[in-house]
């Protein structure tokens, strides 16, 4: 039997890294690329489908702590982010972030947080301007719509996609974070304009709590974030949306997961921006989907919701933007 301790460094190694899990995706189907920024050869993957919009939007997905751009593009949910790009006729920007000190495998963003004493989680990376960078390397090819530049990312990568929707909001049409709340303390930069945000967190998680603390354990060596109300009612604010949501209690289709999912629509007002916030009761660090948990990832991530698919969710609430 697997003791505390035991649990607690895999939860470390697996910390925000929810898309770590196999599927049918092909490596060979994604261009890899090396692009240098700051100094350092720094990597992304982009992915057109056969059928692409003209011009077409971008979806930028941004992998968790501990990941990689290559565990991203094999995610599966239910529906992964390849499938809906088939579908829909996106493309996808999958930037990584630097290297972990002594595994070159795994991967952490600069995010925010202050006072992080993991050397595995404290980043000092220009991430904001590399991931910009790659975008506009992207854009440069001619057939993306640089006016529907959307952002995404769960765990690490949700609040990286906090500080890029802090910081560069004019940049992207919208953004979603999962599995994440806003840093606390935080380096950020104010917000220079409302920019359409999708918060999508479970009650139950563990690693970035919801009631807001710190992150992965009582050390605090990997920072401290807000709460998940006060992480909503930041961006309500931030984006001048009304108080006052509209509410919106999904079926419960998995009855056996012991999670529900509720959407709370913050209307975007006079010259704001939507909020909409998932929040999924009974929820672990896990994105939503479809399809069946592993033991192991049941054991550090706490439960899945199986009710909706999270990148199935996030696409819908991007197009309503447009």
């Amino acid at each position: 039997m697997m003791g505390r301790r035991g649990v607690a460094l895999l939860a470390l190694v697996w910390l925000m890294a929810p898309y770590a899990v196999g599927s049918d995706a092909s490596p060979a189907t994604i261009d890899w690329q090396t692009l240098g920024w700051d100094g350092v050869d720094r990597t992304c993957g982009v992915y057109v489908p056969d059928i692409l919009e003209s011009p077409a939007p971008l979806v930028v997905l941004l992998h968790g702590g501990g990941g990689s751009a290559s565990k991203t593009w094999a995610q599966e949910h239910g529906r992964s982010w390849k499938a809906l790009a088939d579908e829909h006729g996106f493309a996808l920007l999958l930037p990584e972030g630097r290297s972990d000190p002594g595994d070159p495998d795994a991967h952490h963003w600069n995010d925010c947080r202050v006072e992080i004493t993991s050397e595995d989680a404290a980043s000092d990376e220009e991430d904001v301007g590399f991931i910009l960078h790659a975008i506009d390397s992207v854009v440069a090819e001619g057939s993306i719509d640089a006016d529907r530049v959307f952002v995404t990312g769960a765990s690490n990568g949700g609040m990286m996609t906090f500080r890029l929707a802090l910081e560069t909001g004019g940049h992207f049409s919208a953004a979603a974070a999962i599995i994440a709340n806003q840093p606390n303390p935080s380096e950020c930069r104010p917000s220079t304009e409302p920019i359409p945000i999708l918060i999508m967190n479970g009650t139950d998680d563990s690693l970035v709590p919801y009631e807001g603390g710190c992150v992965a354990g009582e050390s605090c060596e990997r920072g401290r974030v807000m709460s998940t109300p006060e992480t909503v009612s930041f961006w309500v604010e931030v984006n001048r949306a009304s108080e006052t949501p509209t509410v919106e209690r999904l079926p419960n289709r998995s009855w056996l997961d012991g999670s529900t999912v509720t959407v709370y629509a913050f209307d975007a007002g006079v010259e704001g921006a939507d909020v909409v916030y998932y929040h999924v009761k009974g929820g672990g660090h896990a994105v939503p989907g479809f399809e069946r948990p592993s033991a192991l990832r049941l054991a550090i991530g706490g439960t899945k919701n199986r009710d909706i698919d999270g990148p199935t969710e996030i696409w819908s609430f991007f197009e309503s933007q447009d």
